[in-house]
């Protein structure tokens, strides 16, 4: 699929190789977390990530407007979790730019999913629906947010991949 949708999973796809595994890392941090520390905590995240994408992504394959709308909305509440749990990190002092923009990034998609799925709703058909998220350009600012920061933190040594 092309369009918002499609924007929402590359999100995802590029959240999974730059932050890794799963759970934990949502409270506050009062100590700034060594480089290792950082890095472990980014990790944590990429199983929440991959999961977010796969639920999307058998969303594309929805039977009614209720399921597509229900993954969208999921897609929306776990990359804003993802969002907090990165804002909520210490960052060595580096990093604090480039996380800053992650959070921000994952923040703003979540708001314009959740603005995609309010239109999904007013939706009488799966097709209609998904033709209505092709059309759309997906969540642009938060997008180029997440992978401006996620090449910073490639480029720092906290992340692999793009």
């Amino acid at each position: 699929m092309r369009g918002g949708v499609l924007c929402i999973a590359a999100v995802a796809v590029l959240l999974l190789p730059a932050c890794g595994g799963s759970g934990g890392g949502g409270s506050t941090q009062q100590q700034q977390l060594s480089a290792a520390a950082y890095r472990a905590k980014i990790a944590k995240i990429r199983g929440e990530a991959a999961d977010a994408q796969t639920r999307v992504a058998e969303g594309l394959q929805a039977k009614t407007v209720g399921e597509l709308k229900q993954r969208v909305d999921e897609f929306a509440a776990t990359t804003q979790r993802i969002g907090d749990e990165v804002a909520a990190l210490t960052p060595p002092a580096n990093a604090v730019p480039a996380n800053t923009e992650l959070a921000q990034g994952l923040h703003d998609i979540a708001a314009a999913t959740r603005a995609a799925s309010a239109k999904i709703a007013t939706m009488k058909t799966v097709q209609e629906a998904v033709s209505s998220l092709r059309q759309s350009h997906g969540p642009v600012k938060g997008s180029h947010e997440v992978v401006n920061a996620l090449l910073e933190l490639k480029k720092l040594g906290y992340t692999t991949g793009s």
